[in-house]
């Protein structure tokens, strides 16, 4: 019983012992889940956790932005081994999916950029931008809407181009890239919704929009309001942009048609029937005949159908109709 005691002392001594002087083991690294990264590349620490002091370092190139890679059991393995890492697979299923967060700068982007500044200073209309630089895509960290700049822009009314820099934070550092290209104005004007003859009266249902540039607006009309209750000097297609001798007041008198001839006296209103010989609008001085003495007299067109006979003027008025004020 003795010596079995003093077996376990020598036993526990020798355990002591060696664990005393034992060295740490380096902790066993392991392996990263699925990530998601901001960057240009991709590092040893995206793939494991736990690496060793000064071990980190670039392992490859990170995917497109918004595109992902696998490294399977086979890649992991090799990346222990190469790099001396305490790692084994779990199974012939080890794999870590890496993907880059990151949004493109388009040129659909940049165009609305480049009309937000023209529209700053003033100019009005519709921009359409046509670039210098081709193929501008650009690819931004992230996952939120790409941020940028265009600094130093500078803009020309009369040769239509501009200049800027581009500014933007990229994946491997500051993007400052040298933009130009023409500014193209457009504006919006009224046209026929369809063909209409001379002699129309224009309403608002016959009116459509369209862009046009401004180099092509010379003498067109830009405003409803100049068509509607206008009458068309001649036939005119649909959306075509019309000019401002394409239409005119409408006539409220027109050559050939009856009218009533009326002095107003402030007594008397006197009015027979009478033949306009020419067309008037609203205030024209216009020749007209009356159909019972067929004497030829000039009134003012003060309504449609309706000429005003200065009181100098007789009329002749077996037909005529008084009526008292």
């Amino acid at each position: 019983m003795k010596h079995r005691a003093q077996q376990f002392l020598v036993f526990a001594f020798v355990l002591m012992t060696n664990l005393i002087g034992a060295h740490p083991c380096a902790a066993a690294v392991a392996l990263h889940g699925d990530i998601n990264i901001s960057k240009a590349v991709v590092k040893l620490s995206d793939v494991f956790d736990g690496l060793p002091d000064g071990v980190d370092c670039d392992i490859a190139r990170a995917p497109a932005p918004g595109k992902s890679i696998v490294y399977d059991v086979h890649v992991l393995t090799h990346l222990a081994q190469q790099y001396k890492l305490d790692w084994q697979p779990q199974g012939k299923s080890d794999h870590i999916t890496v993907t880059t967060m990151g949004t493109r700068l388009t040129e659909d982007d940049l165009r609305t950029g480049v009309a937000e500044k023209i529209k700053d200073l003033g100019i009005k209309g519709d921009i359409d931008v046509a670039f210098d630089n081709h193929a501008l895509e650009i690819d931004l960290p992230g996952d939120h809407p790409p941020n940028f700049m265009l600094s130093n822009f500078s803009y020309d009314s009369i040769s239509k181009r501009f200049h800027a820099n581009l500014v933007a934070d990229g994946f491997t550092g500051l993007i400052d890239l040298l933009l130009s290209g023409h500014v193209t104005v457009r504006r919006s004007v009224p046209v026929l919704t369809k063909r209409l003859a001379a002699g129309t009266l224009i309403g608002a249902v016959d009116i459509d929009w369209v862009s046009l540039p401004e180099d092509r607006l010379g003498g067109v009309v830009l405003e409803a309001e100049q068509l509607i209750n206008h009458e068309l000097r001649r036939d005119m297609d649909g959306e075509q942009p019309l000019h401002d001798h394409d239409v005119m007041p409408p006539r409220l008198v027109v050559r050939g048609t009856l009218v009533t001839m009326k002095i107003e006296t402030s007594m008397l209103i006197i009015t027979t029937q009478g033949r306009a010989l020419q067309d008037g609008k609203l205030g024209d001085i216009v020749r007209v005949t009356n159909t019972q003495s067929n004497r030829t007299i000039e009134g003012a067109v003060e309504g449609s159908g309706l000429v005003r006979i200065p009181l100098g003027q007789k009329l002749a008025a077996a037909d005529s109709r008084a009526a008292q004020e």
